[in-house]
């Protein structure tokens, strides 16, 4: 997206209502997060389902002054997946005696959401908000694994605004990978900040370059990192590994802060519906750390295996063409952070990365039609 372009958008009335109502709602969810001047006592149970309700009614209400509802066959095929992913959350709570109408309410808000055509105005305005709203996280009163998480998400997803050029790349990702250090220790966030910055300079010195430069390239960034790992390679192996290894085998549960037992307690207990809401003993847990493992605990194997379709599906889609590489790179990212780190829906940690999630998705859906790509070599 050009800079005429930008300027237009946020230069408009519309633009700027949108982007202030954004920023202000994102900005309130990351101090909930972070417990600012213990703002969290005004959340009752640690929901943020208000927060999504509020949010989903001014996309809702943009949709239906400025887009309309269009079908083409990846949109008709991610709906089939998602109304069969909603029908079996719903049949998982009545089972359970578990419903939430809040939650219900929010999936079919979502659903309407998924048949409109979302115009890239809105996704941008959306993800220069939740940019403009990370300066609430350093207010954190004490250093956070969701912090980390948050930010490395939003991060990946301005990627798609950045020029193609290692000097931009360095501007922003230096800067970034600073402030990551001063508000999270979470190993998960560190490394997957690390792969997703690699993963964009590879995509830079690849596209449209000639075979020169690009060999060139991959000799100075293995130089690079082969450098740093042995330069660093004890406090980098302190950091990650720590004590987990030793000669008597790998202690899983050190290895995974703990994350081990309570994922091994939900697949031991796994059900066709789950078991709701307390799956687990969340007395010293906010979740089980693990968007898949999640899923299956609360609302059991059917679910989680649409959970997973859904993902992977949009990803491999995504992936089809350069013009959605960096859609597919978020959806990598979120989930790369959730397989240790993330929890899905439902919670007060994490807002903003998973509205992010469902505007880039829907905005992918109109991209992205399968017919177009079965012409189109991968990377071309």
């Amino acid at each position: 997206m050009d800079m005429q372009e930008m300027k237009r958008i946020f230069s408009s009335n519309e633009g700027i209502v949108l982007t202030f109502i954004f920023t202000l709602i994102f900005i309130i969810t990351n101090l909930i997060m972070v417990d600012f001047a213990g703002v969290q006592e005004l959340i009752i149970g640690q929901d943020q389902t208000p927060f999504f309700i509020l949010i989903l009614i001014v996309i809702l209400a943009y949709l239906f002054k400025n887009s309309k509802v269009e079908m083409n066959q990846t949109r008709f095929l991610f709906i089939t997946v998602w109304s069969l992913y909603v029908l079996s959350i719903f049949i998982s709570m009545v089972v359970n005696r578990d419903f939430v109408w809040t939650e219900g309410f929010v999936l079919v808000m979502l659903s309407v959401m998924f048949c409109f055509r979302l115009p890239r105005e809105l996704l941008t305005i959306i993800v220069i908000s939740a940019l403009i709203s990370l300066p609430a996280l350093l207010l954190q009163p004490h250093v956070l694994n969701e912090t980390g998480a948050t930010f490395v998400l939003i991060y990946t997803a301005g990627l798609m605004f950045l020029p193609r050029s290692n000097k931009a790349m360095l501007y922003y990702g230096l800067p970034a990978f600073a402030l990551l250090l001063v508000m999270t220790h979470s190993r998960t966030a560190i490394a997957v900040f690390v792969v997703v910055t690699v993963i964009q300079l590879i995509y830079i010195n690849l596209y449209q370059k000639s075979g020169r430069d690009r060999r060139r390239f991959f000799i100075v960034l293995a130089a690079v990192l082969l450098g740093v790992i042995i330069a660093f390679i004890r406090p980098i192996y302190n950091f990650f590994i720590g004590g987990s290894i030793t000669s008597d085998g790998t202690d899983l549960n050190q290895l995974t802060s703990g994350r081990f037992e309570p994922w091994m307690h939900v697949v031991d207990n796994m059900s066709w519906f789950g078991e709701g809401r307390d799956y687990i003993d969340f007395t010293s847990l906010l979740h089980v750390h693990n968007i898949f493992f999640d899923t299956l605990g609360r609302y059991g194997l059917i679910t989680t295996l649409l959970f997973t379709v859904l993902l992977i599906g949009a990803l491999i889609i995504a992936l089809r063409s350069v013009r959605t590489f960096h859609i597919a790179l978020y959806i990598f990212t979120f989930i790369l952070i959730g397989m240790t780190e993330y929890n899905y829906l439902f919670m007060f940690v994490y807002f903003s990365p998973v509205i992010l999630l469902f505007a880039i998705v829907s905005y992918m859906i109109e991209t992205a039609d399968i017919n177009y790509f079965k012409h189109l070599h991968p990377f071309r």
